[in-house]
């Protein structure tokens, strides 16, 4: 999951999307990539969990809108829905493969006994 942008008074360092997308920039540039011939492909930004805010079309968003910023075009998208997908890439030609699978995402509550002698207390 990335987080689109820090959360303010959040005192967790958080990834944002901004320093993300950097990263990923640069280490193309680092690796031979023009900047003047970058093109990008983007997918996800599902709603997999009912009732919980929706960052993928957050993570949209910010995809697009930074995208447009660097002038990168965005040649393929495939944002929003509710499922799940599975992706093949082929970075020699640039083909992408896109399958939606039907896998429903549960919420599990899993029970913890500590150990003897090992209990923790949170205060």
């Amino acid at each position: 999951m990335l987080l689109a942008r820090n959360t303010p008074g959040s005192h967790a360092r958080t990834l944002s999307g901004l320093q993300a997308m950097e990263v990923l920039i640069n280490d193309l540039l680092k690796q031979g990539a023009m900047r003047n011939r970058l093109k990008a492909k983007a997918f996800g930004g599902a709603r997999m969990v009912e009732g919980l805010s929706d960052i993928g079309q957050q993570n949209a968003e910010f995809t697009e809108h930074f995208l447009a910023q660097e002038g990168i075009p965005l040649t393929t998208a495939s944002f929003g829905g509710t499922q799940a997908r599975n992706l093949r890439f082929w970075p020699a030609n640039g083909r992408a493969l896109q399958k939606l699978t039907n896998t429903e995402v549960e919420l599990m509550e899993v029970k913890v006994r500590p150990a003897e002698g090992q209990d923790l207390e949170l205060f």
